[in-house]
C-alpha cells in the first residue's frame, strides 16, 4: 500500500527499460504504473499508461501481457462507469488468459467480469463469474485473489438481498486480507460489512466498519 514509493520505483524502471530498448520491461512498468494510478484515482493518467502498454504488447506480439493490459483497462473502465466497454475488454482478456494458461490472470479477469455484470444488473452471471474466480483462486492457492473474489461475491449477495451470505463473504475476505497483510482488500471487506450492518438496521455496527474502512483507505 505504499503507492508513492512504488510509483517512484516503476518510473525509474521505465526510464531504464526505455534507455536499453527493453520493450517487455516497458510493458511491465507501464502496467504497474497504470494499476497504481487506478488505486489513487488518477484515471486519465492510468488510461495513458495502460494504452501505451497495450500498444507495445500488440507491436511485439506479446499475448500474455496483452491479456494483463486488457484486464487492467477493463478494471479502469469499471471505475469510470464504462461498463459495456469494460465487459468487452475483460472478455478479450479472459480469452487470452485461457489461451496462455494463466490461471491467476483468469481468476482476476473473472472477478472483474463479474463486477461488470453486477453493474448491468445481470446478477446470475455475476455470481457465476465470482464463484469460478473463487474456485480457481483456491485451486492455485492465491489468497489475495480469493479475498478479492469473496468481496465481489459479497456485493452480489447484497444486491440480491442475501445479507447473511454477504456477511459471510465479507468476513472471510477480511480474515484472509488481514492474514496476508493486504490493506486494500481489508478496506473493501470492512466497507462491505458496514453495508451489511446498514441493511440490517444496525447503525452502530455500520458506523464502526465504515470508520475502520475509511481509516484504511486514508492510510493508502
Amino acid at each position: 500500500g505504499r503507492y508513492h514509493r512504488a510509483a517512484d520505483h516503476q518510473q525509474q524502471a521505465l526510464a531504464l527499460h526505455r534507455e536499453t530498448s527493453d520493450r517487455a520491461g516497458q510493458i511491465y512498468a507501464l502496467g504497474n504504473l497504470g494499476i497504481i494510478d487506478i488505486r489513487e484515482g488518477r484515471y486519465e493518467r492510468a488510461a495513458g499508461h495502460l494504452r501505451q502498454a497495450l500498444a507495445l504488447t500488440r507491436e511485439t506480439g506479446d499475448r500474455a501481457n496483452e491479456a494483463h493490459a486488457l484486464d487492467n483497462l477493463g478494471d479502469l473502465e469499471l471505475w469510470q462507469g464504462h461498463c459495456s466497454l469494460a465487459a468487452e475488454h475483460l472478455h478479450q482478456a479472459l480469452d487470452l488468459y485461457r489461451e496462455t494458461a494463466n490461471r491467476s490472470g483468469e481468476a482476476h479477469a473473472l472477478t472483474n467480469s463479474g463486477r461488470a455484470c453486477l453493474r448491468q444488473a445481470r446478477y446470475e452471471q455475476a455470481e457465476t463469474c465470482h464463484r469460478q474466480a473463487l474456485a480457481i483462486s483456491r485451486e492455485i492457492g492465491e489468497r489475495d485473489s480469493e479475498a478479492e473474489a469473496l468481496t465481489a461475491l459479497g456485493e452480489v449477495c447484497l444486491a440480491t438481498k442475501q445479507p447473511g451470505r454477504a456477511r459471510t463473504c465479507y468476513s472471510d475476505a477480511f480474515e484472509i486480507a488481514l492474514d496476508i497483510g493486504d490493506t486494500y482488500q481489508q478496506a473493501h471487506a470492512r466497507s462491505g460489512l458496514g453495508d451489511v450492518c446498514d441493511v440490517a438496521g444496525d447503525a452502530v455496527g455500520a458506523r464502526h466498519h465504515w470508520q475502520e474502512a475509511l481509516a484504511l483507505y486514508s492510510r493508502l
